[in-house]
This record gives C-alpha cells, sequence and structure tokens, in this order.
C-alpha cells in the first residue's frame, strides 16, 4: 500500500487547557488507530502542528474532519508526499506540548522558533518547521 504524510499547522481558537489537550489527544488516537493513521501533534503558543501518515484516502478523510473542528482554524498545509515508510510507526499520535520541551530533548528548538512554535515563522520556512515535528520520529522509533 502506498502511503503518505501530511503536515499542516494551524491556530488554536482558544487557550487550551491541559485538560482540553489530553481530551483532543484521546479522540484523536482513537480515531487514528480505527484508520490506521500514525502521526505526531505538536502544540504551543496557541499553535498546533502535526504529521499524519498512512493512506491518502485516510489521510484526507481525518484532515478534512480537522479542516471542520471549532478548535482550530487557519489551516495551512506546509507539505503533502508520498512517503516509502512512516516515521512515526508505533504511533498512533504522538503528542508534545512545546512548553515543557527543553533545548536539551530537541537541540536546536530554542535557536529555530525562538523558545514558542510560531506559525508565521513556520509558514515563511517550511523546511526548519518539518524538522522540528520528524525530530521527534527518532523517539517514535
Amino acid at each position: 500500500m502506498r502511503i503518505i504524510h501530511l503536515i499542516y499547522i494551524s491556530s488554536a481558537t482558544s487557550w487550551p487547557s491541559e485538560n482540553d489537550l489530553k481530551e483532543l489527544l484521546q479522540q484523536s488516537r482513537a480515531r487514528n488507530l480505527r484508520q490506521n493513521i500514525t502521526g505526531m501533534l505538536l502544540y504551543d503558543n496557541a499553535t498546533y502542528m502535526q504529521v499524519l501518515e498512512g493512506s491518502k484516502e485516510d489521510v484526507h478523510e481525518i484532515y478534512n474532519s480537522i479542516l471542520k473542528d471549532s478548535r482550530n482554524n487557519g489551516n495551512v498545509t506546509l507539505v503533502e508526499e508520498e512517503i516509502s515508510k512512516r516515521n512515526f510507526p508505533n504511533w498512533s499520535m504522538g503528542f508534545k506540548n512545546l512548553k515543557s520541551c527543553s533545548p536539551e530533548e530537541l537541540p536546536g528548538f530554542q535557536d529555530v522558533f525562538n523558545g514558542k512554535l510560531d506559525k508565521e515563522l513556520a509558514v515563511k520556512s517550511t523546511t526548519k518547521a518539518i524538522a522540528l515535528l520528524m525530530g521527534f520520529a527518532k523517539k517514535a522509533l
């Protein structure tokens, strides 16, 4: 089966609490397990950045539901492409709240985004944004 990954960034419509983020993650993991989707979700500074991996049909179905979700808006697709293998094969949805991310955990984080995930900067510097997200892939193996 051919698989793709789709990476996007969006703005939260409100400042989610820790419980809101846990609920979002629980919902995402349950749906992703049913549809054989893997990936990673980053959150910081009222901004979400996510990679979804799986069949094109399933990834698009989930992404279309994300586009309609009232918890976020201003979605920007950073990349969508076919991949030879999953970067997050064991994660129905990895998650990291970057507020608690230390530079030691992910070298270059502070330098790339000045200590917080910035949607405007990520859109201007797609390569750096994707590198930040994929920096967590080695932890997923």
